[in-house]
Formats: structure tokens, C-alpha cells, sequence
């Protein structure tokens, strides 16, 4: 299905593009900053064989970006890619209080949490096409494939109120999203607003290592980002 949509969208532009003069390829770089923030699907946490599914509540807490780009221009269509740095920021409550005796710490009553932070680089490969180009205003849509590779060795974990100790969740390194933005630009300014569809699983599980436990866990994510930058 993600495959003829794909092909839905690229198509017409290449046909489009195909009905203009044919101009020389010139080539832009720029830079540009961001904040964003992520929204999980499917979230499952399975403690002692105890799922915690509804009872979880999520914090959408912003996180920071900052990318170089580059872009191949021919026409009204574009190759871009860049390499953009970025920190997240999550934040998980499980509530449950038919279980909170078993899975809270009986050092403390309050609720268990599990705060992570994550530092990754991101490279897309996007294809865009200006609906609208006439100096100085230019306006673009743009599609295609993302891959987020974590520096899992910088990341950031907090479980807290739990009854095991020390547990760290071991993250998947290489994450893969497929990415739909709209660009505005005015003079050499630009405003991107882009949304991004997670596909693959995040987590390879939840280890204790003090009592040897590891228990299941899942989630993707959607991320809505802006951005602002300068193209030259």
C-alpha cells in the first residue's frame, strides 16, 4: 500500500515535469533549526507479563534540531537530503490501580515513570516539487524516506518507582520513517512544516539486570516538526 501511494504522488510530478523546457541543474545548501514532537503508536510495556497498553500516559515534550542540506534543482523539481542533529524528549506514566502494589517500589506509593532522552542523527532522501515558483516566493511539497540513526551510547533513561532496580531499556539503533513536508520559502528564507510516519519498532525490550529479568516492549512514532532556515 505505502508502495502505489508512493508512486500516486511521484508520478504526476515527473510528468509535469517532463512538459517544461528543460533548464540547467543548479545546486542550493543551506542550514536551518527546529523543535518537533513525537506522538507514539501501539505503545506496549509488558512487566511480569502484565501489560500496560491504556494505562499508559504519554507527555509530548519538545525536542531541538538543527541540519546543513543540500538540494539538486532541475525544473520545479528537487533532490534534497540532509544531515540534521536532534535531541528528544519523552515522558511515560503507567497507571494502573489494580496493580500498583505489585509493580510500584514499596520504598514509595507514587506512580511508576520512565523519562528518556535520545540524541540521533537524521538523513532523508526527499522529492519535491514547487507548485508555486515565482520570485521571490516559492512554495513546495516534498515525500520520501528517512532513516534516524540513534546515539544510543549519549541516551538518557529514568525508570522510577518500579519494584526492579536499575532497568534500561535497549533501544533499536537505526529507525525508518517516511516523511511529508510543505515548504515555504520568501527571498532565501525558508519554513518547513513536515509530519513523519514511523515504521519499524523502536525498543528490542526492557532488561533488569540486577534480578536477570528482560520483559517486551513496543512502539513507533509520528513526529511533527517545524523548522526555519536560510537556503543559499
Amino acid at each position: 500500500h505505502i508502495f502505489w501511494a508512493i508512486l500516486f504522488i511521484i508520478l504526476p510530478l515527473i510528468i509535469v515535469a517532463q512538459d517544461e523546457k528543460p533548464n540547467r541543474i543548479s545546486l542550493n545548501g543551506g542550514i536551518k533549526i527546529g523543535f518537533h514532537a513525537a506522538t507514539y503508536n501501539s505503545t506496549i510495556f509488558n512487566i511480569d507479563s502484565y501489560e500496560y497498553n491504556d494505562r499508559i500516559i504519554q507527555s509530548n515534550k519538545i525536542g531541538y534540531a538543527v541540519a546543513p542540506f543540500i538540494r539538486v534543482n532541475r525544473n520545479r523539481l528537487y533532490l534534497q537530503t540532509e544531515a540534521m542533529l536532534s535531541i528528544s524528549r519523552h515522558y511515560f506514566e503507567f497507571i494502573d490501580n489494580s496493580t500498583e502494589e505489585a509493580f510500584a517500589s514499596e520504598a514509595t506509593e507514587n506512580t511508576p515513570q520512565y523519562k528518556l532522552t535520545t540524541y540521533c542523527i537524521q538523513v532523508p532522501l526527499l522529492f519535491g516539487y514547487k507548485f508555486v515558483d515565482s520570485s521571490p516566493y516559492c512554495m513546495s511539497f516534498f515525500t520520501g524516506p528517512k532513516a534516524k540513526f540513534l546515539l544510543t551510547a549519549h541516551d538518557k533513561q529514568e525508570f522510577a518507582h518500579f519494584k526492579y532496580n536499575e532497568m534500561y531499556e535497549e533501544l533499536t539503533p537505526t529507525l525508518y520513517y517516511w516523511e511529508f513536508g510543505l515548504d515555504i520559502s520568501i527571498s532565501n528564507i525558508c519554513f518547513d512544516f513536515v509530519y513523519d510516519i514511523g515504521i519499524n519498532n523502536h525498543t528490542k525490550g526492557i532488561i533488569a539486570p540486577v534480578e536477570g529479568k528482560q520483559f517486551y516492549s513496543k512502539r513507533s512514532d509520528n513526529i511533527l516538526s517545524f523548522s526555519i532556515g536560510i537556503i543559499f
